[in-house]
């Protein structure tokens, strides 16, 4: 060593260290440990999310049946400026099979509204046993849609219309008919006199479906192929046949009140009644308002959640769910629509 300077020697001590085996043992340990508290917070909001979003859906659902029905229910009875006492059917319609379709309520008719309490069966021809969700209600609406149509359309056309000369009669006829109506609703020299008009003719038949998908097995059918989903659907009129329609999917309940306007008392009152009581004493012409009642349960099947209520429903109906479907979060839907064609007096 020399003055004034430090002479530096390496200590033969010192070495370089990594990470020892069981170091690293820990490391990952601790990261896996992280790691699947990452993961299984990412999971629980997925599900979170996702059980909100069929939440969502349901809401949405909802709000669709019900604006559907409503459409129909304020559009039925009305028929042109003509009462419904003055509107006959054409004798041809019945060569073509649609006047006894349905038998238990026709599917033509002059009769605005008709309801059918639910059975253990199916109580309409036109829907399957297969289809049919058992002790669900039944909606049928009638009317001739706002839109007139010009005679020169209809003619051409197999779809069945209403003609009205306003304040007198109206007929319901096939388009091709047209030209053989009587005289004082078709004049070969003036098909469309101004009091005279057409509108196409509407019959809306709702029920609940067994299943919401018919792709699978027979075509057409609920069966053991298809899911299990119960489906708000619809037969619609069209041309000479009733087509079937979706409307929402998860619709499990339906059960339907009507109410007549009770002028014994002051103020009128509404009295309720349940279909069979209105069939039988004849009253469809005479039914003020209509409440519905619908239990739509969400798409998403939550392991987590029971639900074991039973929902009142109007009629006075208590539903319970089967303990299979139990796992699926539902909710209950009720509204009430004036039948402003039948109360318009």
């Amino acid at each position: 060593m020399s003055i004034g300077s430090v002479v530096m020697t390496p200590n033969p001590m010192r070495r370089e260290r990594g990470m020892t085996l069981v170091e690293v043992m820990v490391s990952i340990t601790v990261g896996l440990i992280l790691l699947s508290g990452i993961i299984s917070i990412f999971i629980s909001n997925k599900t979170a999310y996702r059980l909100q979003e069929s939440t969502n859906v349901l809401n949405e659902n909802a709000r669709y049946a019900l604006n559907q029905m409503q459409y129909h229910l304020r559009m039925g009875d009305h028929w042109g400026g003509v009462e419904r006492d003055n509107i006959t059917i054409d004798a041809t319609l019945g060569a073509l099979g649609i006047t006894t379709t349905c038998t238990e309520s026709n599917a033509i008719s002059a009769t605005g509204f008709v309801g059918i309490e639910g059975g253990a069966t199916s109580p309409l021809d036109c829907i399957a046993d297969d289809d049919y969700e058992p002790n669900t209600d039944i909606l049928i609406v009638r009317y001739g849609e706002p839109e007139r149509v010009l005679s020169v359309d209809v003619v051409a056309e197999t779809d069945i219309f209403i003609r009205t000369a306003v304040g007198r009669r109206g007929m319901i006829f096939q388009g091709s008919s047209l030209a053989s109506l009587p005289a004082d609703l078709y004049d070969a020299g003036d098909p469309d006199p101004p009091p005279i008009a057409n509108y196409r003719y509407m019959t809306v038949i709702y029920y609940i479906r067994q299943c919401a998908s018919q792709d699978l097995g027979t075509p057409d059918v609920c069966d053991a192929e298809d899911d299990s989903t119960p489906t708000l659907a619809r037969l619609v009129l069209s041309g000479t046949a009733l087509v079937q329609e979706d409307v929402v999917a998860g619709v499990e309940q339906m059960q339907i009140s009507y109410a007549l306007l009770d002028e014994s008392v002051d103020p009128p009152n509404l009295e309720y009644k349940d279909a069979t009581t209105i069939q039988a004493n004849n009253e469809w012409a005479e039914v003020a308002n209509i409440q519905v009642s619908m239990v739509i349960r969400a798409e998403e099947f939550d392991v987590a959640f029971t639900d074991n209520r039973t929902f009142a429903m109007y009629g006075g109906y208590a539903y319970t769910p089967v303990a299979a479907d139990r796992n699926f979060r539902r909710k209950l839907f009720n509204f009430s629509v004036q039948i402003r064609n039948q109360t318009r007096a």
